[in-house]
């Protein structure tokens, strides 16, 4: 029985930490610029291309 509650109060911890965590980054604006940086290795390039 006391492993029961001790696996409940820890997966209670880890419930609270992952939703904190999300509650900040959303907070944060970390997420804002995801779909930027995806897009980023498609982008083509403006520099003028050297022939050697």
């Amino acid at each position: 029985m006391d492993a029961l509650i001790l696996t409940l109060f820890v997966s209670l911890v880890l419930a609270g930490a992952g939703i904190g965590l999300f509650i900040w980054s959303v907070k944060e604006g970390t997420h804002e610029h995801a779909e930027r940086l995806a897009l980023l290795p498609i982008e083509d390039d403006d520099s003028p291309e050297q022939e050697t």
